[in-house]
């Protein structure tokens, strides 16, 4: 189903995204060798470089963007104070037609 004509969260979204790409690409700093347009770049190297270190942050984020985030499991059932009940009912709503008087 698509969104109601007029709907604009997906351009909210958008905006900030617009944002962060705008100033990584004009983000300079000589101090620490960053020139326009590679502030991505170096933060990538930075990932990698703590990564090898050990860090486990790092880590995970490396594996989430080459393999995508693990699937969340979701486990049905219950335990011993808390059990789950399912229910079903069927009920037929209507009405009855009679035979009509000739």
């Amino acid at each position: 189903m698509a969104a109601p004509v007029g709907n604009q969260n997906a351009a909210k979204g958008r905006r900030w995204l617009d944002a962060l790409n705008k100033a990584l690409a004009r983000y300079v700093d000589p101090a620490r060798q960053v020139a326009a347009g590679q502030a991505l770049d170096k933060i990538a190297q930075n990932v990698v470089a703590a990564a090898v270190k050990g860090d486990r942050d790092a880590i995970v984020e490396i594996a989430n963007r080459l393999d995508g985030k693990p699937a969340q499991g979701i486990t049905l059932g219950s335990d011993g104070g808390n059990p789950v009940k399912v229910s079903h009912k069927v009920e037929f709503v209507g009405s009855r037609s009679t035979p009509e008087e000739t």
